[in-house]
C-alpha cells in the first residue's frame, strides 16, 4: 500500500507586490470618492465603499492565491487533491486510479482536439514550469474532468505501476 505526500508551494509574495496593491487600494479609494463626490457627497460615500470593499476583495484574492500551496497524497489507489491555506485544509480532488481514463505529460497532451467538448478543468499547479506537469481524465457521474498536476518522481512511478494508461 502506497502512502506518498507531496506539496507543492507557490512562489513567495514580495513585499514591492503587497505595497503596490496597498497603495491601488488607497489610490483608487481616493479617486472614486474624488470623481463621484463631484455629482453628491452620499454618491461619493457609496462609490467610496463599495470601491474599498472591491480592492480589499481583489487584494484578498491575490494574497489567496500567492499564500496558499497545493498538497497531492496517494494512499494506496486513492489520489487527493487540496488546497491549503493556513490551517485550513480544502480538498478538491479524490478519486480511484483505476477511474483515470487519461494520464499523459502536458507537453504531450492535445488540447485542440477537445476544444469544443465540455470538460471541467482542475488545475494543481503553480509557476509556468510546464515540463513536469502531468494531465489526467475521468468521467464522474456522465460529466467529464480533467486535473492538471505536477508530481514528483516516487508519485508518479507509483501512478504508473498501479496502472498502465
Amino acid at each position: 500500500m502506497y502512502i506518498i505526500k507531496q506539496t507543492i508551494a507557490q512562489k513567495k509574495l514580495s513585499f514591492w507586490k503587497v505595497a503596490g496593491m496597498i497603495v491601488g487600494t488607497i489610490w483608487i479609494l481616493d479617486l472614486s470618492i474624488k470623481l463621484l463626490t463631484k455629482n453628491s457627497p452620499v454618491i461619493g460615500t457609496i462609490g467610496g465603499l463599495i470601491a474599498f470593499i472591491v480592492s480589499v476583495a481583489l487584494c484578498m484574492f491575490i494574497i489567496y492565491k500567492h499564500i496558499s500551496y497545493y498538497n497531492y497524497k496517494l494512499i494506496g489507489d486513492e489520489l487527493m487533491m487540496e488546497r491549503v491555506f493556513g490551517r485550513a485544509s480544502h480538498l478538491f480532488l479524490n478519486l480511484k486510479l483505476q477511474d483515470i481514463d487519461l494520464f499523459v505529460p502536458y507537453k504531450q497532451m492535445d488540447f485542440k482536439s477537445y476544444k469544443n467538448t465540455k470538460v471541467k478543468r482542475y488545475k494543481f499547479v503553480s509557476g509556468k514550469n510546464i515540463d513536469d506537469w502531468y494531465v489526467g481524465e475521468f468521467v464522474r457521474s456522465g460529466e467529464r474532468y480533467r486535473f492538471i498536476f505536477e508530481p514528483n518522481k516516487e508519485m508518479l512511478n507509483a501512478i504508473k505501476s498501479f496502472k498502465t494508461i
